[in-house]
């Protein structure tokens, strides 16, 4: 007997709302479940091909390439469901991890380019930043490793949503409240990575997510991907030493560089805020402040030109100028000149967003430093106060007043309105309370994996760390030389997760 997968038994198929159910057919032959008579898909598991063994996905997913990865096993527990991105180094899938029922996000680095070294130090830089960050604006790493073909993975949690620049392209630019409030949320990643050692040197639209809370339509998350050019600080000056990356190399994207970055000089956690500002003013005027298609120019302009007022490219947005204020003092040419920290950033933006009238409406959230009272919570308190106080008077009447009756003496006249007390005033201070962890990579440590281990799990005891203290990762015994001939792809970006290649 045949019998047709629910949905509860089928992968997602990845399509938007209202494109209807997918039809599911294996990868290999290409036929739908309906086929194979007497299948009967096993409850709570991916349903799979009899014949071949690989997952049912979404007949769309297969397009015209055929992907080997597609409904296979990777690493030995992951299935893959489906391809979210692709680039020179590899791709990025969705993955069912059936151990712990969850959708995972796996980059996989293409077996013929891992052995490139400079390939291989990337994907660990970014694996072993995003395993030291707890922040929930930052993208969290369950796993990393090799798998037995070679291949280098690194397994995240499953984000829904869209980035930034996708956002931006469809919608062209934001409400002020939706864009200081996605910035907030970046710099709360941020003031965690620069905490504990670490400058992303790669903000840019790609690289912030905009997530959906799970069960709601309506509440967003930002959050930061791709810690792939990622550098840890020197633990003395808090500074990135350029002599560190390669001679004459900038790293980064022009034309949301710092003009420090630009120039290819020291960098230090004030570069990424000046990144996030020119992402900020994007998010404002539906453009960076500096749009020349010349890779060589725009890197000049931020290190020489103010970016133009908003009143010339965006007049009709009506951007408070406190606002504007807070983003300014982010774009300046020189470090000292703008927020020294995140935590800095955070409070000026705060008390932007309240002088403007917007922090009532839900634009502030929990921070890694809470720096001002809310409006609602002191409102909160002095009613509270008062109704305390009118309560304590008016025991204070029944009492005297039970009291002369009892001694037989008149009753009191009524409080005047000129004698009535004044209103208590309750002040309430929240008090800076950033706790600072210990920068580099030794911020955190792991237990060692078992010897045949060829992955290394971030949540476990799967997790190894070296000498200096972090998380390495388990790699076959074998080791492997590059194929001759390996191809070179072209370079491709603005996927998700970040750019890949």
């Amino acid at each position: 007997m045949s019998h047709r997968v629910t949905e509860a038994t089928a992968p997602p198929s990845g399509r938007r709302p209202g494109s209807g159910a997918p039809r599911l057919v294996c990868p290999r032959c290409r036929r739908e479940p309906e086929a194979f008579a007497g299948y009967v898909p096993v409850s709570g598991e991916v349903a799979r091909c009899p014949d071949h063994g690989f997952a049912f996905i979404d007949a769309l997913e297969l397009g015209e390439v055929d992907d080997p990865l597609l409904g296979a096993t990777f690493a030995g527990r992951f299935t893959i469901l489906s391809r979210l991105g692709r680039g020179s180094m590899g791709s990025v899938y969705r993955a069912r991890q059936e151990a712990v029922g969850r959708d995972v996000a796996i980059k996989i680095v293409r077996p013929d380019r891992a052995y490139d070294p400079e390939t291989k130090a990337r994907f660990e830089r970014e694996a072993r930043a995003v395993s030291v960050l707890k922040s929930p604006h930052t993208v969290t790493a369950f796993d990393f490793g090799e798998a037995e073909d070679g291949s280098w993975f690194l397994v995240m949690e499953m984000l829904e949503g869209e980035t930034l620049g996708e956002r931006l392209k469809r919608s062209g630019r934001l409400h002020w409240r939706a864009a200081s409030k996605f910035v907030r949320h970046a710099l709360l990643s941020l003031g965690e990575a620069h905490q504990k050692g670490i400058i992303h040197r790669d903000l840019k639209p790609d690289n912030l997510f905009i997530s959906k809370e799970l069960g709601s339509d309506a509440r967003e998350t930002c959050k930061i991907l791709d810690f792939g050019i990622a550098k840890w600080m020197d633990r003395e000056s808090g500074a990135v030493d350029p002599l560190e990356t390669q001679a004459g190399t900038v790293f980064g994207t022009p034309r949301y560089m710092s003009p420090e970055q630009a120039q290819g000089a020291q960098l230090d956690a004030r570069s990424d805020l000046y990144s996030l500002g020119v992402l900020f003013y994007q998010m404002l005027a539906g453009r960076a402040p500096f749009v020349d298609d010349d890779a060589v120019v725009v890197m000049a302009r931020h290190i020489k030109d103010t970016p133009p007022p908003f009143s010339e490219v965006a007049s009709d947005a009506d951007i408070p100028p406190a606002i504007e204020r807070v983003l300014r003092r982010a774009l300046m040419k020189t470090p000292s000149d703008r927020p020294q920290n995140a935590e800095e950033f955070v409070a000026a933006l705060d008390a932007a967003l309240e002088a403007a009238g917007s922090v009532a409406s839900g634009v502030h959230t929990t921070s890694v430093t809470e720096l001002k009272p809310q409006p609602r919570r002191r409102l909160w308190i002095a009613w509270l106060g008062l109704g305390f106080a009118l309560l304590a008077v008016g025991a204070f009447l029944a009492l005297r007043l039970g009291v002369e009756r009892i001694a037989g003496r008149p009753a009191v006249q009524p409080i005047a309105a000129e004698q009535a007390p004044a209103a208590i005033g309750i002040a309430h201070t929240a008090t800076a309370s950033a706790n600072t962890l210990p920068s580099g990579e030794n911020s955190t440590t792991r237990a060692a994996p078992p010897a045949s281990s060829a992955h290394t799990d971030l949540a476990g005891p799967a997790s190894a760390p070296d000498s200096s203290g972090t998380l390495t990762p388990r790699r076959p015994a074998q080791r492997r030389t590059a194929p001759a001939g390996a191809p070179k792809l072209e370079r491709k970006g603005n996927e998700r997760y970040g750019r890949f290649e």
